[in-house]
């Protein structure tokens, strides 16, 4: 499956606590989990030692996170945060404990204020605080004093972020809440408030004083400070549709996950996980009765490919040149399940692109574990497979885009994927190729979105909007694990992805147009703002 595994099946990953969890370890208890989890992450992660200051370094952050366990023993939710902590400098996303890290939870109602993250910063979107009123659109600077860049630092030492764009959505969420907000500035007073320090698109600056008492459990939707409604667009809940436009050139596509119907195929052909579990877990996440049938409850999860496929042939009919592919806050699932609507969109010339991309894939004993492997079964594959081995890959396979597109498809028949048959069909040409594809991303583009959109920028697509919090060189491939002891469960990474191998060190990937500050305030700071800019350079010719 190479670069195409499932990638981070948070949604669909059954990894709930058993209802007999303990609450409280004994220092043995504590220091065996510990030691389980530094294990798992030697064996399992391709590099736990670089970002880290090397493996003595790594070797010595361990033993005194081991020393410090308390003789009384520890909560399962202190350990948890204190190997969150020990994390936290390896700057992976997709590796993490799961659960009650107590420190960066807080279940109380927020203070009534959101900001919105552009390239060069964080602004007031909505509120519906009497101490900010008229500063929607504001840009903060600082908070009690302390610039915006510094909390930045503070919180990428407490939390793994890849760069600093998961630490603007980290701050989005620690600025609404005292008790988060005091990880990142100790002694922070309750009784005082809070103090913002804001500027206008003019330059002026203000500071402005809030309460916690703010903190109300009212969505946005009945603030009284939030964008003005945008006109351009009928928006669904649903996580997959389409639009055409009033401009009568252009189609907007919808995709919010990376986890429609299509990832139980996926699942199923390479044995990834219980798709049977997996499905439960999406109805009950839906708050649906779930049918009984399997086949039919699976058929009721929304499928990517179906309304992909409309769209084009209603594209085709009416010759719409433009079409705009919505993955922001798209935090991923399974890159795979998108591959069948790429290649109805471009057909071989998407086995043809451009692609230098390096995968490197590390196959430990939990990797097997994952894929229901055995080492008698990958030495079926590799007579001298070896558990622990590194695999690596590039993106640039050899052969044509007519071999490679036959290598997948003979890939998808022998796994019983079943979109493979139908997409034959086409024998490598497209349905129908847009002449101008626009991608739009935020910092919630993520994990096997993140792939997306870049396996769209390498044909050609033009990328709009804010960079994504997921560096382009990156861990990932999240593979589950529990610790024995205190039921603590997550993810470790097992593979590497270097999007820009002449640039190692790269850790954001820049779109081609990008929705600053000053972008943003132009269109009222409101949720589509990088859609209506990118429209403006669609009617301007600059795309």
């Amino acid at each position: 499956m190479g670069r195409t595994l499932i990638l981070a099946l948070f949604c669909l990953a059954a990894m709930a606590v058993a209802d007999d969890a303990p609450t409280h370890l004994t220092q043995a208890q504590a220091a065996k989990d510990a030691r389980t989890f530094f294990m798992l992450l030697e064996s399992t992660h391709p590099d736990p030692y670089s970002n880290l200051g090397g493996k003595i370094e790594f070797k010595r952050t361990a033993e005194k996170l081991v020393h410090d366990i308390p003789a009384e023993g520890i909560s399962v939710s202190e350990l948890t945060d204190r190997l969150g902590a020990f994390l936290a400098p390896l700057k992976d996303g997709h590796t993490r404990v799961r659960g009650g890290r107590s420190r960066w939870q807080d279940p109380t109602p927020r203070l009534a204020v959101e900001f919105g993250v552009a390239t060069d910063g964080l602004s007031i979107e909505s509120s519906d605080l009497p101490e900010l009123k008229g500063t929607r659109g504001y840009m903060l600077m600082a908070v009690e004093g302390h610039p915006v860049a510094e909390l930045l630092e503070r919180m990428s030492a407490q939390v793994a972020t890849e760069n600093d764009y998961g630490g603007y959505v980290g701050l989005t969420m620690a600025l609404r809440s005292y008790k988060l907000l005091q990880n990142l500035i100790p002694g922070l007073d309750r009784t005082r408030g809070v103090a913002y320090t804001l500027e206008d698109s003019n330059g002026n600056k203000v500071e402005r004083h809030v309460s916690w008492e703010g903190e109300h459990p009212e969505g946005p939707a009945k603030w009284s400070d939030k964008p003005p409604a945008w006109g351009g667009l009928d928006h669904s809940d649903q996580p997959f549709y389409y639009r055409f436009l009033d401009d009568g050139h252009t189609a907007y596509f919808r995709v919010a996950n990376m986890n429609p119907r299509e990832v139980y195929d996926v699942m199923k052909g390479y044995q990834v996980g219980d798709p049977k579990e997996s499905v439960q877990q999406y109805y009950k996440a839906h708050h649906q009765e779930m049918p009984t049938d399997i086949d039919a409850a699976i058929r009721g999860v929304p499928s990517l490919l179906e309304p992909g496929t409309q769209m084009l042939e209603e594209m085709k009919a009416k010759n719409t040149p433009n079409l705009i592919i919505d993955l922001r806050d798209d935090g991923g699932g399974s890159t795979p399940v998108i591959v069948p609507f790429f290649y109805r969109m471009y057909g071989d010339a998407y086995f043809g692109r451009p692609d230098d991309a390096e995968f490197v894939q590390v196959k430990s004993q939990l990797y097997l574990e994952k894929y229901h492997s055995t080492v008698e079964e990958e030495r079926k594959k590799d007579a001298h497979f070896e558990v622990g081995e590194y695999q690596f890959t590039s993106g640039n396979e050899p052969g044509t885009a007519e071999e490679k597109r036959k290598k997948k498809f003979a890939e998808w028949n022998q796994r019983g994927i079943p979109w493979a048959r139908p997409l034959e069909e086409l024998h490598g040409k497209p349905l129908y190729r847009p002449a101008k594809v626009i991608v739009l991303c935020s910092p919630g583009t993520f994990s096997a979105a993140f792939q997306a959109m870049f396996a769209l920028h390498q044909m050609g697509a033009i990328v709009v909007g804010v960079p994504s919090a997921q560096s382009p060189n990156a861990f990932m491939e999240g593979t589950p694990f529990v610790l024995p002891e205190s039921g603590i469960q997550g993810l470790i990474s097992n593979g590497t992805q270097m999007y820009m191998p002449k640039d190692p060190r790269a850790n954001v990937f820049h779109p081609d147009f990008e929705a600053t500050y000053a972008i943003v305030s132009k269109y009222d700071a409101g949720p589509d703002a990088t859609l209506r800019y990118a429209l403006d350079l669609l009617a301007a010719g600059k795309i």
